[in-house]
C-alpha cells in the first residue's frame, strides 16, 4: 500500500473556526515527548486534530498542528495555559498562526520548503501538476518540435546535476546503489514510482520502469508526446554514473496501453 505524503495542507471553510499552533520545544525522552503531549492535551478535550506536522533537529522538536475549534473557541486560552504549564522551560517558541482570513488556515510559518537528505537541507520550489502542465503545453504550442527538444535537454541537464550530487555521497556504493538512491529522491519529489528492472554495470546497460509518472499525467492532452523530459533526465543521470555517454529508448509507454513506462539506457 502506498501512503501519500502531504507537502502542505490548506483548509478553508468560513463556517469553521480553525486554529493553527506552532511550537518549538525540547525533547526529553523517555519522560517528555512534545508531539505526544500535544495530542494528549487536545484528545482529552475531544478536539479534532486536522493535521499535525512534526520533525526533530537535535534536541528540538518543531510541531505545527491544525485544530477545529468550532463551537469550542472558549477553550483556546485554556489550551494555551496548559501547554505553557506542561511544557515549562522546554518550550522555546509558541505561536497561534493567523492568516487574517476567517475560516482559512495553513502553516503560515512553513517556509522554506526543504528536502532533507541526510541532514543536508536543500530548498525546494515545488510546482504542482497544473503548473507542470502549463509549462509543457506552452513550450510545445510555441515551439513545436523545438519545445520537445528543449524539454529533453532540460531533463538531461537536471539528470547530470543530480548524478553529480549522488557521486559526492560518502561511503562505498556500487553504481546500481547510487542509481537507486537517485531514483528514490525522484520518487520523494513526486515524479513517479521507480524500479530498476535490469542493470548490467559491466555492459553499461540499464532498464528502468516508472509507474504513475508525473510526465504522463501532465502530457496526457499532448497528442503524440513521449516522455522526453524524463527520458532526458535518465540519460543524463546514467551517463554520469556509468561514466559513458548514453542513449535512451522508451520501450513501453502508458499512453500505448502498457502498465508502466520503461526506459532502456545504454
Amino acid at each position: 500500500m502506498w501512503v501519500p505524503v502531504h507537502l502542505s495542507d490548506h483548509y478553508y471553510d468560513p463556517s469553521k473556526e480553525y486554529c493553527g499552533l506552532y511550537l518549538v520545544s525540547k525533547i526529553e525522552l523517555p519522560d517528555f515527548g512534545p508531539t505526544s503531549e500535544l495530542i494528549r492535551i487536545f484528545n482529552k478535550r475531544n478536539i479534532s486534530l486536522i493535521t499535525i506536522n512534526s520533525h526533530r533537529k537535535g534536541d528540538l522538536v518543531y510541531d505545527f498542528v491544525t485544530v477545529d475549534l468550532t463551537g469550542k473557541k472558549k477553550l483556546k486560552d485554556e489550551i494555551r495555559k496548559e501547554i505553557i504549564e506542561k511544557f515549562g522551560d522546554r518550550l522555546q517558541l509558541f505561536e497561534c498562526v493567523e492568516t487574517g482570513i476567517p475560516g482559512f488556515v495553513y502553516n503560515k510559518k512553513g517556509f522554506p520548503l526543504v528536502f532533507n537528505i541526510n541532514d543536508e537541507y536543500i530548498q525546494v520550489a515545488a510546482i504542482g501538476i497544473y503548473g507542470w502542465k502549463t509549462l509543457f503545453q506552452g513550450l510545445i504550442e510555441r515551439y513545436g518540435e523545438g519545445g520537445v527538444v528543449i524539454l529533453w535537454f532540460m531533463g538531461m541537464d537536471m539528470g547530470e546535476n543530480s548524478a553529480r550530487r549522488v557521486m559526492r555521497l560518502k561511503g562505498e556504493f556500487s553504481c546500481s546503489e547510487r542509481i537507486k538512491i537517485a531514483l528514490s529522491r525522484l520518487q520523494s519529489l513526486g515524479w513517479g514510482k521507480f524500479e530498476i528492472a535490469e542493470c548490467d554495470e559491466d555492459g553499461k546497460r540499464i532498464v528502468i520502469r516508472v509507474r504513475d509518472s508525473f510526465e504522463e499525467l501532465v502530457s496526457s492532452e499532448i497528442e503524440g508526446y513521449e516522455s522526453n523530459f524524463l527520458k532526458g533526465f535518465l540519460v543524463g543521470l546514467i551517463s554520469i554514473l556509468f561514466c559513458k555517454a548514453c542513449r535512451g529508448t522508451e520501450l513501453k509507454c502508458v499512453k500505448k496501453g502498457d502498465e508502466f513506462c520503461e526506459f532502456l539506457i545504454r
